[in-house]
C-alpha cells in the first residue's frame, strides 16, 4: 500500500518532518557525529509547541537504536 504525503494537511506534513528530524538526530548520536547536548540545544531553540514532540521522538528513536 502506498500513501501520497502531498495529500495530507500541512500540519500532518510538518509533524512527519519533525519526526524525520528526531530520527536523524538519533542516527547522528549512534554514529558519533553529534552529542545529546547538541541535540537538546537544537531542540530547545525550537518553538515550545514543537519541543515536547521532538524530545519524545528523539528518545524513542534512541531506544530503538540501542
Amino acid at each position: 500500500m502506498s500513501f501520497n504525503l502531498c495529500k495530507l494537511p500541512r500540519e500532518q506534513k510538518y509533524q512527519i518532518q519533525l519526526d524525520y528530524e528526531a530520527s536523524f538526530w538519533a542516527y547522528q548520536i549512534k554514529r558519533g557525529k553529534n552529542t545529546r547536548e547538541g541535540v537538546y540545544t537544537a531542540i530547545n531553540n525550537r518553538p515550545m509547541s514543537e519541543q515536547t514532540f521532538l524530545k519524545q521522538q528523539f528518545e524513542h528513536y534512541l531506544s530503538l537504536m540501542s
